[in-house]
């Protein structure tokens, strides 16, 4: 099993031949110490360390067993042979743990200069290290949390539990391999190996995994910090969950903060997940006696389908009747609303997109006139384990026209805020501070472009608290700074504050989006603010990105303003074309324009059309930098391409740019792990 620094082998023989790597491999430990390396482990007694323990294994017939306690280390050094970083960029190991959750610190050395540590957590993609289960940690030296880039002799993997010799944690670790900065073998293009072997870091799908009481499909990558995140994404087929849940919905989110692995989890609550809809009628004068007039809608089942699971995206949809009970005028009637909602996740990007369609075209048009609060849900994003034990809001703050923000914590309806500065794209947070957390959805399209956010309080624009009291009795509610509870565009935790009890504050986490009555159901409605007016029928369509991480990183400030920049795009092409219209929704096929042409807000992705396998296109940003943009290129049967250039550059496939085709759609997905700015940003995809 040993692996040299290079596998050759003649092309008649080639079936018998290992299976070829998508870059230049050195192995490290492979069944034994290889290619140099010496066990400089500082461990005793010297049982403590098997170099060629036969159970349990990877791969092969040999692993490490490391009973690891009191600081000691394992340790692989190659004396006078360093490493360069830019030769070697990747290193990646197997490890499996006893108990779970053993920590391991890997720290890269030169004689007694340490160069570079991190926490080996940061770098396992399914979240840790497991009990009873191998797991792979990818790492990539010259990006966050090691950043370092040069040479080095050696790699250490060093107990950080500080446990006594008495009370060890067990782990094994395997295929501890240093990946090369090459590109592919072109033996294995062009479909040799189908779609190739699974990339390292690539995208990961565990199917049918169980979560609280429910099924679920758990995708696993790295976001565009290179750091690991999972999401758990219920299935809606029939099982219940504690407080109700049918699923089709997110219940578990995982990622890295400077503190370790923070997992936000659904609370078991009525309410708990996130990501199903929820409609309110404009009154409830003709309503059935059959249900609740703004029902969750993840209390009904439905069917989800794997639209896509490729070697960096995927998409898995969500189905159902959401029922709604209450029309315009008599008759009252039960109408059952055909949803699609469809997650995609991107490898190298850091938020999942949320995307949803309405259709209402079997309902008569002005028959309903109800608003639209989806995605809806409430996690307890602070990472806490139970709904009592979450911080205390200290903050919301929301995105219409103008940025309302509260400027006084914790949150109460007495908090002070300031809604005076022009804004473009919607979006919605909440945060906390005594745990450093947010979570926030942000529209894939700006206010002009897709209408969000409803109700009446768009008298406050352009003012602060120090203007008044955003309620007041006269307006229907008690006197307190924020606005009434009845009038924030966007749902949150409006409900949850007591309007009797201004100063008292909360733990709740819902989370909501909003718009104004007739958003759905009506041939004509208002948009927010009374500035003009839409169509809420015979569909309902668009999408919003699902963030969360830390709060002083403000990534929904980020994440809007990447859309902010997305309106500044000039896309072209001289081989291949730019792409119009395509599709206005997940379950919607009429055509829509693309604002800008080329973007595509149903799926937040840059589209153009190869001809003949191939694409020369470019990409001028106008303002800002467009970081790490999302590419689907249709008119794609050339299955795996080998490569791509950025600016006359070519690109490591599976490290800077993550292709996943989709054979059965003829398109290609890219993750482009690239930042974009100026005018000239021309992109070449050979075949």
């Amino acid at each position: 099993m040993n692996r040299p620094i290079l596998h050759l082998c003649f092309i008649a023989a080639v079936a018998l031949c290992p299976r070829a790597q998508a870059q230049p491999v050195l192995a490290v430990y492979d069944d034994a110490l290889a290619n140099g390396f010496q066990d400089w482990s500082w461990v005793a007694p010297a049982s403590d360390l098997d170099l060629a323990a036969t159970s349990p294994v990877h791969t092969g017939s040999h692993a490490i067993r490391f009973r690891a306690h009191s600081w000691q280390g394992l340790s692989f050094v190659r004396p006078g042979q360093p490493i360069d970083t830019a030769q070697w960029p990747e290193l990646r190991l197997w490890v499996r743990g006893g108990a779970g959750g053993e920590q391991l610190l890997l720290t890269v050395q030169t004689g007694a200069v340490i160069h570079a540590q991190a926490g080996l957590d940061a770098f396992i993609l399914a979240g840790g290290v497991g009990a009873g289960v191998w797991r792979q940690a990818v790492v990539r030296f010259d990006q966050p949390p090691l950043s370092y880039a040069g040479s080095f002799e050696r790699i250490n993997l060093v107990d950080a539990s500080g446990r006594p010799p008495g009370d060890p944690q067990l782990v094994h670790v395997d295929e501890v391999v240093l990946h090369g900065a090459s590109g592919p073998d072109p033996i294995f293009a062009h479909g040799f190996e189908g779609a190739g072997p699974p990339p390292a870091g690539g995208l990961q799908i565990t199917r049918d995994v169980a979560i609280d009481g429910l099924t679920g499909d758990r995708f696993q990558w790295l976001d565009a910090s290179g750091l690991p995140r999972s999401a758990v994404l219920a299935h809606n087929t029939g099982a219940t969950a504690p407080g109700g849940s049918r699923g089709g919905e997110l219940r578990e989110l995982r990622y890295r903060t400077a503190q370790g692995e923070r997992i936000v989890r659904a609370p078991p609550t009525a309410a708990g997940g996130f990501g199903y809809v929820v409609a309110h009628p404009t009154n409830g004068a003709a309503c059935t006696g059959g249900g609740d007039s703004s029902s969750l809608g993840h209390f009904r089942t439905g069917q989800f389908q794997r639209v896509f699971e490729g070697r960096h995206h995927a998409i898995l949809r969500f189905t159902q009747a959401y029922p709604r009970y209450c029309t315009r005028q008599p008759p009252a009637a039960q109408h059952d609303l055909p949803v699609t909602i469809d997650w995609l996740i991107a490898n190298g990007r850091d938020h999942p997109l949320w995307s949803v369609t309405f259709d209402l075209s079997g309902v008569a048009v002005d028959r309903l006139e109800d608003d639209a609060r989806a995605p809806y849900g409430e996690l307890l994003f602070d990472g806490a384990a139970t709904p009592g034990a979450h911080s205390q809001i200290a903050g919301v703050g929301w995105g219409d026209r103008y940025r309302f923000v509260t400027t006084t914590a914790p949150l109460s309806l007495n908090s002070h805020w300031t809604w005076n500065q022009p804004n473009t794209v919607p979006y919605v947070r909440l945060w906390t501070t005594t745990v450093d957390a947010t979570m926030g959805t942000v529209a894939s399209q700006t206010i002009t472009q897709q209408d969000a956010g409803g109700y009446w309080a768009t008298n406050r624009w352009n003012t602060t608290s120090a203007d008044g009291n955003g309620c007041t009795v006269a307006l229907g509610g008690f006197d307190h700074r924020l606005p009434c509870n009845f009038n924030w565009p966007f749902q949150s935790v409006n409900y949850s504050l007591n309007p009797a009890l201004p100063d008292q504050g909360t733990n709740s986490t819902r989370l909501a989006w909003g718009s104004n009555f007739g958003f759905l159901g009506m041939a004509s409605y208002p948009t927010h603010g009374y500035l003009g007016t839409a169509s809420g029928w015979p569909r309902k369509s668009y999408s919003t990105h699902v963030v969360l991480g830390a709060h002083s990183a403000d990534p929904v400030g980020a994440q809007v303003g990447q859309v902010e920049v997305v309106q500044t795009l000039t896309l072209g092409a001289s081989v291949g074309t730019v792409v119009a219209s395509g599709p206005s929704g997940v379950g919607d096929p009429s055509p829509r324009t693309y604002t800008p042409a080329g973007y595509d807000p149903v799926y937040g992705a840059l589209r153009f059309n190869a001809a003949a396998n191939q694409l020369s296109a470019s990409i001028a940003v106008g303002a800002g930098t467009l970081r790490h943009p999302l590419l689907l290129i249709g008119d794609w049967n050339g299955g795996l391409p080998t490569t791509l250039r950025l600016n006359g550059q070519t690109l490591i496939r599976d490290l800077d740019w993550l292709p996943s085709p989709d054979q059965a759609g003829q398109r290609l997905w890219i993750t482009l792990r690239r930042n974009l700015v100026g005018p000239v940003n021309s992109i070449e995809l050979v075949p």
